[in-house]
């Protein structure tokens, strides 16, 4: 029988959607570290780990942080979309063989119980359609003595665009779409969740916010956001231009910028 196609299938094809909220991100961020640094920096820092990335994307964490990787890691990046994976692989070509990719939903982990010392799963368990699933097979792959890194959002993030497409555009979806990662997995009741299956979860903050000069980035971060929960639209593609021009004119209103509050952070869980 043929397996139905999630959502993050759909949405993450390819690194294009994703691209367009990373530039947001690295282009208007206040903290000049770059995330992906902070996240390499929670790491256990040892010579020699086996290490695995669920849902790693376009591999933008190896990217960034390719002159950091101990030479004795070994990593397996895998990815919901095949699609992402490739984009990582070409991404990643300059590290060569030190990186093994595969396709791979985090329901189904395809390896032997207690291989890996760190799993890192980077903004992507309020994807997880059963994260208990997930959870019981990211514990039953890692070592007793590994860690599990996973990040995610708070209640208030981005908070300043929901209420500016709420107050453009009363029928959009934004709400139903970004509350479903509130709701799911978060920075408000992750720990709880995660505590079910490791006995220590610590929580690591990352203080940050956007002060965006670009209306074009965030009509582009919105568009990016249609389809991001089944099928729903958060900006109507038609009125893209109008959202436009009404960002316009808010920036016009406070000397050309607007400031976004972010909340992230990432949970450290150990067996």
């Amino acid at each position: 029988m043929e397996n139905k196609e999630k959502p993050q299938q759909k949405q993450y094809i390819n690194s294009g959607n994703f691209n367009a909220r990373i530039y947001m991100h690295r282009m208007f961020s206040t903290n000049k570290y770059p995330w992906p640094c902070w996240i390499f920096d929670q790491f256990k820092q040892t010579d020699h780990a086996k290490v695995l990335e669920l849902g790693g994307g376009n591999g933008l964490l190896w990217m960034t942080n390719a002159q950091r990787i101990p030479a004795q890691w070994d990593i397996t990046v895998t990815d919901i979309s095949s699609g992402m994976l490739e984009d990582a692989r070409a991404s990643l070509d300059v590290l060569g063989g030190r990186v093994h990719f595969e396709v791979m939903d985090a329901e189904q982990i395809h390896y032997p119980d207690s291989t890996f010392d760190i799993i890192i799963a980077n903004h992507m368990l309020y994807h997880v359609e059963d994260r208990r699933r997930a959870l019981a097979e990211i514990k039953r792959v890692l070592k007793p003595d590994g860690t599990f890194y996973a990040s995610t959002v708070g209640r208030r993030n981005m908070l300043e665009m929901r209420e500016m497409v709420n107050a453009f555009d009363p029928h959009s979806k934004y709400n139903e779409v970004l509350g479903s990662i509130e709701t799911r997995f978060s920075l408000e009741n992750g720990r709880q969740q995660l505590l079910d299956y490791f006995g220590d979860v610590q929580l690591s903050l990352y203080e940050d916010s956007l002060l965006v000069t670009e209306s074009e980035a965030i009509v582009k971060y919105l568009l990016s956001m249609n389809g991001f929960s089944a099928d729903q639209v958060v900006l109507d593609p038609e009125a893209a231009d109008q959202f436009k021009e009404f960002i316009d004119r808010k920036m016009a209103q406070s000397y050309g910028q607007i400031l976004i509050q972010k909340t992230s952070g990432i949970f450290i869980s150990s067996q």
